[in-house]
């Protein structure tokens, strides 16, 4: 499938990851994204995202282990993790200061499970097809799959979305 025939990308980041970027960076948003949202309208012979790339599964297991407020999510001690290491790179490159990393820092240890809900990134991929960079095969959830990485999203170019429990 080539990514050019799509008319949307897909990414699922979490509503304090959303902020953090909104308050702090300007608005602008690292993503990893898909042009797969779901394989259930994709026949067997099309090479899919695994669930561990796959938006839609990305987005109903994080949804769920914030639901019952799941102490040993992986995901969530991911986001946690990897927003500090956001703001470190951030603050690195001068985008940030010292008081607003200790501060980002404070908010994420402070965060509640409800802050780590998962919102739904629409992104046209016409908008954003100078921004993105394949993912290289090594670092794929499967070799064939299709997946992008957006360093710097502006925010003016994507919609978010939270999906309906169900």
């Amino acid at each position: 499938m080539n990514p050019k025939k799509h008319n949307l990308l897909y990414s699922v980041n979490t509503w304090l990851s959303y902020n953090i970027s909104i308050r702090y960076y300007g608005g602008a948003h690292y993503i990893w994204c898909s042009p797969v949202f779901s394989i259930k309208n994709h026949p067997a012979s099309h090479a899919t995202p695994p669930p561990t790339s796959c938006p839609s599964d990305i987005y109903h297991n994080l949804s769920e282990e914030v639901r019952r407020r799941d102490s040993h999510s992986a995901k969530i001690k991911e986001n946690r993790s990897g927003l500090i290491t956001g703001a470190q790179i951030q603050h690195g490159k001068g985008i940030i200061t010292d008081v607003e990393l200790d501060e980002i820092k404070e908010i994420i240890a402070a965060a509640d499970y409800s802050d780590f809900r998962p919102l739904l990134y629409l992104i046209p991929f016409a908008g954003v097809s100078h921004l993105l960079k394949e993912v290289p095969v090594s670092d794929r959830a499967h070799p064939l799959s299709q997946e992008y990485i957006i360093e710097e999203l502006p925010t003016e170019l994507f919609d978010t979305i939270e999906l309906e429990k169900g």
